[in-house]
């Protein structure tokens, strides 16, 4: 009796290691991978460098993709969230950094300023990101969908209010079906929206 009882504490601890070992072996469900969207510094640069100061808020976004899990749609009225596959950050503030980054670089404006600035601004540049998607419902022609809507508004007199309005849509076609490839797509998608924007701004906007 007594040395069965002293090899049960024993017993019990290699079931238990054995145990966990199987479980860690057993594990089916991938991990999680994050993603950046990341704009290259190729701005059309401005002639002349501007003079006045540019605020711009973090934009808003659609509660449809305001998650950081990768949306993808998968029919004309069908989505689905990726939970394995997702932004590092909030895609809106994201997106918001690099649109300053294009801005800055542009030389359209002296200063280009974030959400926590408190120095007075000439502009304001509002904007909300209405679609932010992996579009699937092609399985041969895939693609990273993204649209904004920006709103100027002039801040000092004589001609306060808004001083453009306009929406943009950029859809890249994706060269394969994987996250790599929809966030590239993305940001070749956010740069070409920035490109627009500035020419926009340019064109006697200012």
């Amino acid at each position: 009796m007594r040395s069965f009882t002293k090899w049960v504490p024993r017993g019990a601890l290699l079931l238990a290691f054995l145990y966990s070992a199987c479980v860690s072996l057993e594990r089916s469900y991938p991990d999680k991978r994050y993603f950046v969207i990341e704009t290259r510094e190729n701005a059309k640069r401005a002639s002349t460098e501007g003079q006045q100061i540019l605020l711009m808020p973090n934009l808003h976004i659609s509660p449809r993709y305001a998650d950081r899990s990768f949306v993808y749609r998968i029919s004309e009225a069908g989505f689905e969230s990726d939970f394995y596959n997702q932004f590092l950050s909030s895609p809106a503030t994201m997106i918001s950094e690099e649109v300053r980054k294009g801005l800055a670089a542009s030389r359209l404006f002296k200063f280009v300023l974030g959400p926590s600035s408190s120095l007075p601004a000439h502009y304001v540049l509002e904007g909300s990101v209405n679609a932010l998607y992996g579009d699937f419902r092609n399985g041969d022609r895939t693609g990273a969908f993204l649209e904004i809507e920006f709103f100027l508004h002039n801040e000092g007199p004589p001609n306060i209010g808004i001083l453009m309005q306009k929406r943009y849509t950029k859809s890249v076609v994706l060269n394969e079906k994987s996250p790599d490839a929809l966030v590239k797509g993305w940001s070749q998608a956010l740069e070409g929206i920035v490109a627009m924007l500035i020419t926009d701004l340019g064109n006697g906007k200012l």
